[in-house]
């Protein structure tokens, strides 16, 4: 079977080498064709037309190269396939099947590779088949290395690729797996390029005119480019690349939709959320659904005075020229002069960010009156100033003596917890006791019985009572931190950590359409109050000064009772303890 002549075949020839990493090792589609050429010649093959070459993947179907070469076969125009390994035909079990069923009817007689011949042998076959596998499986392999390295560099916070102008790959880690660090050489310009673009007297050309000629800014140097002055497609990529936020896109294990995800926290943040929300509609872009759906700082923290759940609605507008205030998102010239948007010299961009009752607005005969975010901003920093301040030495001192609790309730619990098995232990005991009374009938099986249900319910009730607290330390050492950083979250941080700070506080703002005020949590309420008297009693907080045995091996119950208690209250009211 394996002494066929070649000239009594009609071959058709295939070669494929795809740009993607299952190729990477593949020698180049010249390469594959100079050694079927050398075949060809030496065993004076006859060929029904040129060799098909192939650029595409053979992971999944729907080559046309391939599909033109099943159609040759299953025409007969061709009874034979020349190629240079059995994986430049297959790569999916799809196609390897079709491949092996063309052999089984008769309609493809062989498979020539330089190496060897597959003949319609069952040895034959099932060595195509393995080869087939092995390819499929090479294939599987690198998709999950590739996948599980991309998942691991996406929760370092790093997207894949290159970095982008304002940083750089650190060439002194693994390859595939570097982070990134500053460019000092660019990271200034870029602040300098969104600050002017901001303010909304730029178009694209004016602002990469600005770039080039006043900034100098160049793209990074690389091995085959790079360290030009930025063009307008560089500018535009720039501005609208949402890393310079402080996050990015990609897609998720299936490869189906987009994930958000945050950047390294060590590598700066040159503009807000908010700032590249507004630069995307500068653009008219569109931008990500999540975005569109306008994810607000305080939504979902702030209820009407009836209950009702507060929407949120974002305005963006647009000074002209001519001095008229728009919204620009639906029109494409101004509604006063009739210039055209993108032929405005000077166009100032807006927006604002309202809170309002959705039901109100949408029921008839009710007006709903909104708030604006900054008006929300000013109140919360207003409200922290006056009720919830701490002073940095406040700060420390209760960073300090909640280590000491930590510790003192460490040891309390496991005393608990001896305690706890201590009585599991007796409760065992007491089982077993009744099993030997039982075996030596003392006791009759409805006692026994009857006993031993009692003795599982306790054991049961015991056995799934909490011996620990919930972790009140991280808890509150988490709520010390936000609360010491408070202005600064408000006035700077993006809308994800404004939900967070809030979502802290355990209160709802209100808005009862007239005024703004807190629904405090019952921590709050303690923790307002008793500041409030250790402000009165303590006019200048100087907790190293007010120890009542100052100068003895005093624990922390002597150091000024009232505030410990202070403490003491604060964290029962948040950390709630399940009973033992």
């Amino acid at each position: 079977m394996n002494t066929h002549q070649t000239n009594n075949f009609i071959y058709g020839g295939y070669v494929r080498k795809s740009s993607e990493s299952e190729d990477r090792q593949v020698q180049s589609i010249e390469r594959q064709k100079d050694d079927l050429l050398s075949i060809i010649e030496k065993e004076r093959i006859i060929l029904n037309d040129e060799i098909i070459e192939e650029t595409k993947s053979a992971f999944s179907i729907g080559r046309e190269g391939f599909n033109n070469l099943i159609k040759l076969t299953e025409k007969g125009k061709i009874n034979a396939w020349l190629c240079w390994h059995p994986n430049r035909l297959s790569r999916n079990p799809m196609d390897a099947g079709i491949i092996i069923y063309l052999l089984d009817i008769g309609k493809l007689h062989h498979i020539k590779t330089p190496s060897r011949v597959f003949y319609n042998t069952p040895t034959d076959k099932m060595m195509l088949q393995f080869e087939f596998m092995m390819s499929k499986k090479d294939s599987d392999d690198k998709s999950h290395f590739v996948k599980s390295g991309l998942r691991k560099r996406y929760e370092k916070g790093y997207p894949s690729g290159r970095a982008p102008i304002g940083f750089l790959n650190n060439k002194t880690q693994e390859q595939g797996d570097r982070g990134w660090i500053i460019d000092q050489d660019r990271i200034g310009k870029l602040r300098l390029l969104f600050t002017r673009f901001l303010k909304g007297n730029d178009s694209l050309n004016t602002i990469t005119e600005y770039a080039r000629n006043n900034l100098y800014l160049t793209t990074p140097i690389g091995k085959r480019s790079g360290g030009k002055l930025v063009a307008r497609s560089v500018i535009h990529s720039v501005l609208t690349n949402p890393i310079y936020a402080g996050f990015f896109y990609s897609r998720d294990e299936k490869g189906n939709s987009k994930s958000l995800r945050k950047l390294e926290k060590s590598l700066p943040r040159i503009i807000s959320e908010n700032e590249h929300i507004q630069i995307l509609n500068i653009f008219r872009k569109h931008y990500h659904p999540k975005l569109q759906k306008h994810n607000t700082a305080y939504k979902g923290y702030i209820v009407g005075g009836d209950g009702n759940t507060i929407g949120a609605d974002i305005k963006f507008q647009l000074i002209c020229d001519c001095g008229k205030k728009f919204a620009y998102r639906s029109k494409e010239t101004c509604p006063q002069c009739g210039i055209e948007i993108s032929k405005m010299k000077s166009p100032k961009y807006l927006s604002y960010t309202y809170y309002f009752n959705i039901k109100r607005r949408k029921t008839r005969g009710y007006s709903a009156k909104g708030i604006e975010q900054k008006k929300i901003d000013t109140f919360l920093i207003d409200f922290y100033n006056k009720e919830l301040k701490l002073s940095k030495k406040e700060y420390e001192w209760a960073k300090k003596h909640l280590k000491i609790l930590r510790d003192k309730e460490f040891e309390e619990d496991k005393r608990l917890v001896e305690l706890h098995n201590s009585e599991i232990k007796s409760l065992e005991a007491k089982k077993e006791k009744l099993r030997k009374l039982f075996i030596e009938e003392m006791i009759s099986l409805d006692e026994f019985k009857d006993d031993v249900s009692k003795l599982e319910t306790q054991l049961s009730i015991k056995k799934s009572e909490k011996i620990y607290a919930e972790n009140w330390y991280e808890q509150l050492d988490k709520l010390l931190d936000n609360l010491y950083c408070f202005e600064d979250i408000i006035k700077k941080a993006d809308y994800n950590d404004k939900k967070q700070l809030l979502k802290l506080l355990r209160s709802n703002l209100v808005w009862d359409e007239e005024k703004l005020f807190i629904n405090k949590a019952d921590w709050l309420k303690e923790y307002t109050k008793g500041r409030k008297i250790i402000l009165e009693e303590f006019k200048e907080f100087e907790p190293e000064n007010i120890s009542i045995n100052k100068g003895l091996n005093s624990t922390l119950e002597v150091y000024c009772p009232f505030i410990t208690d202070f403490m003491d209250k604060l964290r029962n009211n948040y950390c709630k303890k399940s009973a033992i």
